[in-house]
């Protein structure tokens, strides 16, 4: 008597079950990989900017925007007190370009803050913040900079600011600013940097002198 053969046409559950751990053994690795790598080029990304855009705000505060139009504050504030024409056009594309949104308080007046927030192509929000300090006789106190200097018959003679400067448009004998340069930034997309309790922050801090007078 010929038996009968039984032709199997589907898969059984079992067999389903151990294809799909199987398989995702073999992809989990490979999707962790993926994702990782994902991530650490958004985290460079996200630190090439801040770093430019740091670097962009110094630059520009050294030696494009005049000693007079850079006033104390944290953050600071932006205004020409002689309100030239050419100083206040400077300042009109400058810094915007530089802070971002939220620093412009009135382009007609030409008053701007030391703080904005710029969104990358990426969709990445960075917020730049500027502290100024006068380094000032005044508020140094005790920590008075003086100055010594050469004169005639290879003597030395030691100065105060006041001595070697007029009070400026805010009533110092100031010589020196010193900028702190602050840039905050989400590896999140679309998330506000102050909003993000993980958001990592660079400073970069410089000198700037009195060279105006």
């Amino acid at each position: 008597m010929e038996a009968f053969k039984i032709k199997r046409k589907a898969l059984t559950f079992i067999e389903v079950m151990v294809a799909a751990l199987l398989l995702a053994v073999i992809l989990l690795p490979m999707f962790n990989f993926l994702t990782n790598s994902v991530k650490d080029t958004e985290r460079i990304y996200t630190e090439v900017i801040a770093i430019s855009r740091a670097k962009l705000v110094m630059d520009a505060l050294l030696f494009q925007i005049p000693w007079r139009a850079i006033r104390e504050g944290n953050p600071c504030r932006f205004e020409d007190p002689q309100k030239e024409e050419n100083v206040l056009s400077l300042m009109s594309k400058v810094i915007p370009e530089m802070m971002g949104e939220g620093s412009v308080i009135s382009s007609s007046e030409g008053k701007y803050t030391g703080e904005g927030l710029y969104k990358s192509e990426k969709g990445f929000w960075f917020r730049t913040r500027v502290k100024v300090v006068d380094l000032d006789e005044e508020s140094l106190g005790s920590q008075k900079i003086s100055f010594t200097i050469g004169m005639p018959g290879g003597d030395y003679k030691e100065f105060k600011i006041s001595e070697l400067a007029p009070k400026d448009f805010d009533g110092k004998y100031n010589l020196v600013k010193k900028i702190v340069v602050q840039v905050k930034w989400s590896l999140i997309k679309g998330r506000e940097p102050n909003e993000d309790s993980h958001a990592k922050s660079i400073f970069l801090v410089g000198f700037k002198s009195n060279l105006e007078g």
